[in-house]
């Protein structure tokens, strides 16, 4: 029984791995495990017991604090007399050495080293070291800290005491001492000050690099706030062309606004005129009114006309300013529009024909 099962299963499944050896070089496998890897940690994630961030203290310490306990240890233990000792981790000390153009001396230490306990004593204790490093920077920490371990990498320090000076060349980064073995005090001495007097030519060229990349930068800031004056100077210039070219066509467009509006004006006078009287005509009176530089102007009036009418008569003639002012009469009397109220004519001329003088008024008066 159990073979002629066997027999039975055998063609087709024989038949199904046929097929799955075929059809396996074209299956996108990544994109099938992708998706499954997506799905199952949809699926079967763990939720954190705790929401927002993780509160559990980071168990790395604060390479400043370190630091400032290694300063307090060195001072507790061998004294304060010893060169100033930077507060700040190592790289932020290289950037300052860099950008100020000074030496770094950098001093790891080991707690539990003898060399070390004379070495600070006899080295880092004495005036003749805080002379040689005079105003460069002076970085200490101990090799069991997380800056001690990048300071000994970046001296590739194996013996302790490890005293090392750097100094930067252009942008280089370079190592002019490494002390590794500690013997005696006059002679590591001895060899500090050398190193630093070797790396004087080093930071002289800095100073010099220094020196040219500010009077570059210094050119350069001129050109730029010269090019910045003559930009502001000629969009300057440029507003106040346009003010002027605003305010003149203001000034057109007020003067054309009140030429229009005079025009207007003596259009509707011109239509309220009332017609001129016949010579026939009894009580009129003929009135010629002079203009400055034109012809004269002549027409009939009645007696009973309103005065103010002369005026309105003036004012159709085309060649007659906005405002003017009529002189008739001896002794010649002025007489202007609006000082007119009720007189009619016959009140101020008493013959048949008169002549009147226009004179324009200053529109400023």
């Amino acid at each position: 029984m159990p073979n002629y099962a066997l027999q039975l299963f055998r063609t087709p499944l024989s038949f199904l791995y046929t097929f799955y050896l075929k059809l396996q070089p074209f299956l996108p496998w990544r994109i099938i495990r992708a998706a499954f890897s997506f799905f199952r940690s949809i699926i079967w994630t763990q939720p954190r017991p705790y929401p927002g961030p993780d509160p559990r203290p980071d168990p790395r310490p604060d390479p400043t604090n370190e630091i400032e306990n290694f300063r307090t240890y060195f001072n507790n233990k061998y004294g304060r007399k010893h060169p100033t000792f930077y507060q700040g981790k190592l790289s932020q000390a290289l950037r300052d050495v860099q950008r100020e153009v000074r030496l770094l001396f950098i001093y790891i230490h080991d707690k539990k080293s003898t060399l070390c306990d004379r070495f600070c004593h006899e080295v880092l204790c004495g005036d003749a070291i805080q002379l040689t490093v005079g105003d460069n920077l002076f970085w200490s920490t101990s090799r069991d800290t997380q800056e001690g371990v990048e300071a000994s990498r970046l001296l590739t320090a194996n013996f302790y005491p490890c005293l090392g000076i750097i100094a930067h060349y252009g942008s280089q980064q370079t190592i002019q001492f490494k002390l590794d073995l500690y013997a005696d005090c006059d002679q590591c001495l001895a060899k500090i000050i050398d190193a630093v007097e070797n790396a004087n030519p080093t930071l002289q060229y800095n100073r010099e690099r220094r020196t040219i990349s500010n009077s570059r930068d210094r050119l350069l800031e001129e050109q730029n706030a010269a090019y910045l004056d003559s930009v502001r100077i000629d969009q300057e210039k440029a507003e106040q062309r346009q003010r002027e070219e605003n305010e003149r066509r203001k000034l057109e467009e007020e003067e054309q606004k009140k030429l229009q509006e005079f025009a207007d004006f003596r259009e509707r006078l011109r239509q309220a005129l009332p017609s001129e009287p016949s010579s026939t005509e009894n009580d009129i009176i003929q009135v010629s009114i002079r203009l400055p530089d034109n012809e004269p102007i002549k027409r009939r009036f009645q007696r009973t006309d309103s005065a103010k009418l002369l005026f309105e008569f003036a004012w159709t003639n085309v060649n007659v300013p906005n405002q003017f002012e009529l002189l008739w009469g001896y002794p010649r009397k002025r007489y202007q529009y609006e000082q007119l109220g009720d007189e009619i004519i016959g009140d101020l001329m008493k013959g048949n024909t008169e002549t009147c003088f226009l004179e324009q008024i200053d529109e400023d008066r």
